[in-house]
């Protein structure tokens, strides 16, 4: 949508090739323009331009780092970096702008002090 609220574009499809969807749960733009979507059950997220061109996208189902199980929210920081909730991983994710790296993660499965249990959104200030 525009800043008015009108209709850009639409874009995916169900399915689980590059472009296409398994319920994308959270979408953010980064300072280029990049839509970010999280993708839940297909365990990833992924990159597409203004337009719904699609770019790249990273991870796959697994618990080590880069990995997700049901990837829920997504934002981006001031330097573009990715906070990704993972939900039945019970953390949070971050990404360098392009997803190719791993610059940390945050939580453990529980309820105490740093625990985290099945975060289903992220925000950054």
């Amino acid at each position: 949508l525009r800043r008015d609220g009108s209709f850009v574009c639409t874009f995916g499809s169900e399915g689980d090739a590059p472009g296409q969807f398994n319920s994308p749960c959270g979408v953010c733009v980064n300072a280029a323009g990049l839509i970010i979507v999280a993708d839940a059950n297909n365990h990833r997220v992924q990159m597409f331009t203004r337009d719904g061109t699609f770019v790249r996208a990273f991870g796959s189902a697994g618990a080590a780092h880069g990995q997700f199980c049901l990837p829920c929210s997504v934002c981006v920081d001031g330097d573009d970096n990715i906070f990704v909730s993972d939900c039945d991983n019970h953390r949070i994710q971050v990404f360098n702008r392009d997803g190719t790296a791993v610059l940390r993660t945050v939580g453990t499965e529980g309820h105490g002090a740093g625990q985290l249990d099945c975060p289903s959104g992220v925000c950054v200030d």
